[in-house]
């Protein structure tokens, strides 16, 4: 009886749909974890504005997370709201794409609301989407962290521009208007004029922050061992740069 009832539903492991398909080996990529109503959150827990690093911290604290528990990503990019984890040739749960997005998002989403815990004394529950980015070769990895990093420098200018408009009574959708086309040479126009140069910003919020593994040699009575040590970056160059460039190679060798 209980045999046949079993038979009855065997076949259900095919109705999930998506839960064999796997990003192909040997190909590199990233996932991008966006906080969910990350804006909203800010405001609640009176974050600093418009950037605070303390938030900036449980986002890097956040992502030290995925280390900690041995996934061991090549790099882990983090900028705005956003953290962005590079994958090599190792990756976990053998590829599957709905693993990936649902166990690591759900890891960074716990890790934050006990940070935020932890820096702000905020106890909320917090949340991030998950999406993968297929970076197949070195060039695609540099694209893609190249336009990472103008998509934070855009959003680094627009917070600044969007907190002075509130300072001077607009209101949202006001601002949303004020805000809608305009250059980033204008935008820098609007800010200078409240005596705020973007370009002397912390460089943390124009440009990101990386988290990776760095090697050091570390000695014993007979030899020296490699061991690696868990690294952050708050003063990165452009990517698009010979400095910057030569910074991404170095993590990926």
């Amino acid at each position: 009886m209980q045999e046949s009832s079993l038979n009855k539903y065997k076949n259900w492991p095919k109705h999930e749909i998506f839960s064999k398909t796997c990003i192909p080996p040997e190909i590199s990529f990233f996932i991008r974890l966006d906080g969910w109503k990350f804006r909203k959150l800010s405001e609640t827990i009176k974050a600093e504005k418009p950037f605070d690093k303390k938030f900036a911290k449980c986002l890097v604290s956040s992502g030290k997370i995925l280390f900690k528990k041995g996934f061991n990503p090549a790099l882990i990019y983090v900028a705005s709201d956003e953290l962005n984890i590079l994958f090599l040739n190792a990756a976990p749960f053998r590829r599957r794409i709905e693993k990936i997005n649902s166990v690591l998002a759900s890891l960074v989403s716990n890790a934050f609301s006990l940070n935020l815990q932890r820096f702000f004394n905020e106890k909320h529950v917090t949340a991030f989407d998950s999406r993968i980015v297929v970076a197949s070769t070195e060039e695609k990895i540099m694209e893609y962290l190249s336009w990472r990093q103008i998509n934070a420098w855009r959003n680094h200018n627009n917070a600044y521009a969007y907190w002075i408009f509130r300072e001077m009574g607009y209101k949202p959708v006001e601002i949303s208007k004020k805000l809608k086309g305009l250059k980033t040479e204008e935008l820098h126009e609007i800010v200078f004029g409240q005596g705020v140069n973007l370009a002397k910003t912390p460089q943390w919020q124009r440009r990101g922050i990386f988290i990776y593994k760095h090697p050091f040699l570390k000695k014993t009575k007979n030899h020296l061992i490699t061991r690696w040590k868990l690294e952050e970056n708050w003063n990165l160059p452009l990517f698009t740069s010979r400095e910057g460039v030569k910074l991404i190679q170095q993590i990926l060798e």
